[in-house]
């Protein structure tokens, strides 16, 4: 979470205040709000928004992975379904075991150093 941001001591913020928290425009919450299913503000009788510190919060987390990180905005999901569900994010599997392929290229280079040697060989 950024810790640089320090968020006023209230519960209800309205959208401009979290703008100008956040650093970002108002069609730009609104957007994220489509894209990020976390984010979901109440609206009062007039259609006004209304985020919670943990709705703020969490504006900050999605600006720190996209502008910062720069996750794309699908990376940022998953990456957030995995710091909510507590799953660290998968290291890529390596596969220990030499294939096929590389196995024949080691006989071949071991054939190929038996014939130098026995070249270097005949010429001493």
């Amino acid at each position: 979470m950024p810790s640089e941001t320090a968020l006023p001591d209230k519960d209800e913020f309205k959208i401009g205040e979290v703008c100008e928290l956040a650093g970002v425009k108002p069609f730009v919450l609104r957007y994220w709000e489509t894209e990020f299913s976390e984010l979901a503000p109440a609206k009062g009788a007039g259609g006004q928004r209304t985020y919670t510190r943990a709705d703020v919060q969490l504006i900050l987390r999605i600006k720190q992975l996209l502008y910062e990180e720069r996750f794309t905005v699908a990376g940022a999901k998953k990456r957030l379904s995995e710091e909510v569900t507590g799953q660290a994010p998968k290291a890529p599997k390596v596969d220990t075991k030499p294939s096929n392929q590389v196995e024949s290229l080691r006989r071949a280079l071991k054939h190929t150093r038996r014939e130098l040697e026995d070249i270097l060989a005949l010429l001493k």
